[in-house]
């Protein structure tokens, strides 16, 4: 019999997963997982993949850590570390190139999508008794994420274009109406002469003037385009700015959670072993902490040391810090003798 990681290597680039299309991936997720996925960009944050190894392996994912409305990158990243953790529980030899995938390309995203649906078509089976909402209800943002499913907004793609169309019936009435009141003129005019035919001629001056509006609109539309271009580029930059802002308003945010975490712990301790040096020495480090040395609060108000990572050659800082994690995780959830197995 075949290992998991036996498995996994012998998924290469020819298995049929990898030439199926985003949206036949996209319903695989939805009616697996009841979920109401419109973009393959949407899994960048790695909720989705988390909750797949959960419905694989049941209870060794720590679906509580999952954060389901992960926005920004180091969000995302913390969502890969409990993937990893499930990975190595199940020893899954699948590599996760974290940096690619945070950044939300389709491509990218689109191939790990494929390849977890041709993982799981080798080991996944059918579980009739698996409740996907009750199971990522666990996590932080699930609950909005349950209500947001189900709805499609096809049928009014179909209304508006019918409604767009009502109009075109009104064009006939006009050429009728002109075609019944034509008819009078002509009897009159066929009592004159034939020299009347000669005013047409005086259309020939209107003809002559139409090539002189192009001259000023094409001015005109050279000076919109220049004008659309700058607001372009401006939208780009505020974007940009946006950006930043929510990174380092969630950057201080965790900051302020892991001083809360900390003070509650203090308080929740008995008053002999309440040590208030030690406790004004910790919310320093959080409050001085930078994205470079970050430090970590756990559920007992305590500063974790992290190592520092490592820069060996063709392995980032991503996959260290993950890896790190991984064992942390796996020991925090399963216990410290799954690290020894």
């Amino acid at each position: 019999i075949m290992s998991r990681g036996g498995i996994d290597a012998a998924i290469g680039l020819m298995e049929g997963a990898y030439f199926t299309g985003r949206r036949e991936i996209l319903q695989w997720f939805n009616e697996l997982l009841d979920l109401n996925l419109h973009k393959i960009e949407e899994t960048a944050s790695g909720a989705v993949a988390c909750q797949i190894m959960d419905y694989m392996f049941p209870g060794t994912v720590a679906m509580s850590r999952v954060n389901w409305e992960a926005r920004v990158d180091h969000e995302f990243v913390q969502n890969y570390k409990v993937l990893q953790a499930a990975f190595d529980r199940n020893n899954v030899q699948r590599h996760i190139d974290v940096d690619k995938l945070i950044k939300a390309k389709y491509q990218d995203n689109l191939e790990f999508c494929q390849w977890l649906k041709a993982f799981f078509e080798h080991v996944g089976q059918p579980r009739d008794n698996y409740d996907p909402v009750a199971a990522r209800s666990k996590g932080k943002g699930a609950a909005k994420l349950a209500r947001s499913g189900g709805a499609k907004k096809a049928p009014q793609r179909t209304t508006t274009l019918s409604s767009s169309r009502r109009p075109v019936t009104t064009a006939p009435s006009r050429t009728t109406t002109r075609k019944a009141t034509s008819p009078k003129p002509a009897s009159k005019a066929a009592a004159s002469s034939a020299p009347k035919a000669a005013p047409p001629k005086a259309a020939a001056p209107a003809a002559s003037l139409a090539p002189a509006p192009p001259a000023s609109s094409a001015a005109a539309d050279a000076a919109l385009i220049k004008k659309n271009a700058a607001l372009s580029e401006k939208i780009t930059e505020l974007e940009d700015i946006v950006v930043g802002i929510e990174r380092e308003r969630d950057f201080y945010f965790d900051k302020l959670r892991d001083v809360e975490v900390m003070l509650q712990a203090h308080d929740e301790r008995p008053e002999e072993d309440r040590d208030f040096s030690y406790l004004i020495n910790n919310v320093f480090r959080v409050l001085y902490a930078t994205t470079e040395e970050p430090v970590m609060v756990n559920d007992d108000g305590d500063i974790v040391e992290g190592k520092q990572p490592t820069t060996a050659a063709g392995v980032s800082p991503f996959q260290n810090e993950m890896a790190q994690e991984a064992e942390k995780i796996l020991a925090e959830e399963f216990g410290d003798d799954l690290l020894t197995d």
